[in-house]
């Protein structure tokens, strides 16, 4: 009988998805070819279709962050240096966006 592997990422992915939030249920669709692919992946990995969703939905989610700080930090770039004569260019900044 092969053993699953164990991953780092799935078991911080089940730790973090378990034990800190609660647990829901969401319902999508999927083609059938999708859905073939997330079945293998799941075999060839021994991993859980739901932690390999959970695990991507998790890494698209960092990426679009990422992208959007990227984004702003381009934006302020651009407005400081349109102004970049101005020796007050921190003054400039647009920080209304800033947590």
């Amino acid at each position: 009988m092969r053993m699953p592997r164990i991953y780092p990422a799935l078991i911080a992915t089940q730790a973090c998805y378990t034990k800190s939030m609660a647990s829901v249920t969401s319902s999508f669709r999927m083609s059938k070819e999708l859905q073939r692919q997330l079945s293998d992946a799941a075999e060839r990995t021994g991993k859980g279709k739901n932690a390999i969703i959970i695990e991507a939905l998790v890494k698209h989610l960092r990426a679009m962050e990422r992208a959007s700080l990227a984004e702003e930090a381009h934006r302020q770039s651009e407005l400081v240096s349109r102004n970049e004569h101005d020796t007050d260019w921190y003054g400039l900044a647009d920080t209304s966006g800033w947590r």
